[in-house]
């Protein structure tokens, strides 16, 4: 009898363990942990992975509640993460290596958009088709803002002469604005959303992206503050693996992912015209040639080394020693 009920013991320990384990074999975390995710920037359709993340459950497979929060600008956010004002954010990789250069203790844990996603969006019907027919038209761009830091760097290695470039600046919002007026023959901002919208506004829009000449600087990276990652190192990798997977299943459901943005900000005014093919033109941004072939997210010490170049030419940035001052693949799962 004590044979039998020795057994039943037994057998019950052994399904009550297998009961704690998640398919993967990981055990399932004893209580659900709270981080919060701000935005770059107001909500926008290029944010959706991370409202699929919460609303498909994989943040919460990972022992995660996360909440997402809308932005006001990448130095902002930044510099709200490094002073202790929130978990995680996504913020432009060229801003961010500028404020750490200047001491802000944050470090990119995960690439989103690793390749640069800046360019010149141009009126086809000015007569544009190469970088040098810039010269002699008028672009629009927003003075200071990361898109027109880099603009000379550009320039230089697409040989075109900015001294015959009518530069005229203008607030963010009203870029792409000044283009379908025809006020401008081109703006200079992301490449992968301006497009979308003037098409929208009845002008054949094309780009020159940055990427496309040498000009590699990541864009929207995932960061945190150092004591932060010191102290939630698992925290972190957990939440990048659900990111991933996030990502992944928007890549395959576009338009059912922009459906759980709108579902998920109420109020909030998300045009839904532009933003599936902005969206879409999003998953470009991915990986750079030296990520190909690599998980999303993880990031190449190459690529830093190389925008660490270009902002020290073009924005005055102080070189650091080693670009590992500005990433880590800790989290990402790198091969």
């Amino acid at each position: 009898m004590r044979q039998v009920t020795f057994a039943k013991m037994f057998i019950l320990a052994i399904a009550l363990a297998i009961g704690l384990m998640e398919p993967s074999g990981r055990a399932k975390a004893a209580e659900t942990q709270d981080v919060s995710v701000r935005m770059d920037w107001v909500t926008s359709s290029y944010h959706a992975p991370y409202y699929v993340g919460v609303k498909n459950g994989y943040y919460k497979e990972e022992g995660l509640n996360v909440t997402v929060d809308p932005g006001n600008g990448s130095a902002n956010v930044a510099q709200a993460i490094g002073h202790g004002n929130g978990d995680l954010a996504t913020v432009d990789g060229g801003t961010m290596m500028q404020l750490v250069a200047k001491g802000l203790p944050v470090k990119a844990v995960m690439g989103e958009y690793e390749r640069n996603p800046n360019g010149v969006i141009y009126n086809k019907a000015r007569n544009i088709k190469t970088p040098k027919d810039l010269e002699g038209k008028t672009v629009a761009l927003t003075n200071g803002d990361a898109p027109s830091a880099l603009l000379p760097a550009f320039a230089k290695a697409a040989g075109v002469d900015l001294s015959k470039v009518t530069l005229i600046n203008t607030s963010a919002a009203a870029k792409n604005a000044a283009v379908i007026a025809g006020k401008a023959d081109a703006d200079v901002t992301f490449a992968f959303q301006g497009v979308p919208i003037i098409r929208a506004g009845g002008i054949d829009a094309a780009s020159f992206d940055f990427a496309d000449y040498g000009v590699t600087v990541p864009g929207l990276v995932l960061i945190a503050r150092d004591e932060y990652i010191a102290k939630n190192g698992d925290t972190i990798k957990r939440f990048v693996r659900a990111t991933r997977k996030a990502i992944e299943w928007t890549m395959q459901h576009p338009k059912e992912a922009m459906d759980i943005l709108i579902e998920m900000n109420p109020g909030q005014d998300v045009n839904t015209t532009t933003g599936l093919p902005i969206l879409e033109a999003s998953f470009q941004l991915l990986h750079t040639k030296n990520t190909e072939g690599q998980p999303i997210g993880v990031m190449s010490p190459k690529d830093w080394a190389t925008a660490q170049d270009i902002l020290a030419e073009y924005v005055g940035l102080q070189k650091a020693a080693s670009p590992d001052v500005y990433f880590t693949n800790a989290f990402t799962g790198a091969q």
